[in-house]
């Protein structure tokens, strides 16, 4: 919890000058300041707005400096700011990020150091207008990978599991019981044990190919990833956000978590989008 503050403590603090602002009116008691200067001076056009904010009373008077702050000062100066900046792993709430994004105005936001289920699910609900993924030095370019597919077939469960070996190998133990009895498909990076972050065009072509080869009576995907933040981007946008224009209707990504020495799967997906 420290760190996911230290984390936000940007947006933390704007969140609290916003609080601040509503509450300064009931403290210092405005509206009675405004009617004790009116008890003097006469009403003109000058100063008649001051007389309409005595009537209004301090709370509406702090909903109107609050929202002055939110949208003058706020907003305006988390225009060009990326949202997640840092040596953290950025782990919040999808609701904090919504927040951020569409009332505390932040339009950019960094991918990486983020769980994968969250990566999709900002991706594929636009929830900021531009993502970073890290620099071009922070990603190994190659043009031909070697790429192994395992459990492509002729008939499918109507709910399929999704395996993409990317950043390191997974294995069939690290997959949860719950999903033992549905098909399994395989696109593993050969190059994926030396855990180092590589953007392979041929490899997000592969997962496009399987995936919109896929027949019609399998409407559920199960994705289980360690895909860097830059496959993620790629392939949530070009493999899963079609518009409706695909027959997979509902996409889960499953979290992975650190416990007794191994990096397993969790035993329930998150849900990205069900449109069935």
């Amino acid at each position: 919890m420290v760190k996911r503050i230290r984390d936000w403590v940007r947006p933390i603090i704007q969140v609290l000058i916003l609080v601040i602002a509503v509450l300064v009116p009931h403290l210092i008691n405005i509206a009675g300041i405004i009617k004790g200067i009116f008890g003097n001076n006469p009403l003109d056009f000058d100063n008649v707005k001051y007389y309409y904010a005595m009537k209004m009373g301090n709370g509406v008077i702090g909903i109107i400096l609050m929202l002055f702050l939110l949208i003058k000062c706020i907003r305006k100066s988390n225009e060009n700011y990326c949202l997640n900046k840092g040596n953290y792993y950025h782990e919040h709430l999808y609701l904090g990020y919504l927040f951020c994004a569409k009332i505390l105005g932040y339009k950019e936001c960094n991918i990486v150091r983020m769980p994968i289920y969250m990566q999709f699910k900002l991706l594929i609900n636009d929830t900021f207008n531009k993502y970073s993924v890290g620099t071009e030095d922070d990603y190994n370019t190659v043009e031909d990978d070697s790429i192994e597919i395992r459990g492509v077939s002729d008939s499918y469960t109507s709910s399929v599991n999704l395996v993409l070996a990317d950043t390191y190998p997974i294995s069939r133990g690290m997959l949860p019981a719950s999903t033992s009895n549905l098909s399994t498909i395989w696109i593993v990076r050969n190059d994926s044990k030396r855990m180092v972050r590589t953007y392979s065009k041929k490899f997000c072509n592969t997962v496009r190919e399987i995936v919109s080869g896929l027949p019609n009576n399998v409407e559920t995907i199960h994705l289980f990833s360690t895909l860097n933040p830059k496959h993620s981007l790629w392939i949530a946008n070009n493999v899963f956000k079609l518009a409706g224009r695909c027959q997979v209707k509902a996409l889960k990504v499953f979290p992975q978590s650190y416990k007794n020495g191994n990096w397993n799967f969790a035993e329930k997906g998150i849900i990205i989008y069900d449109e069935r």
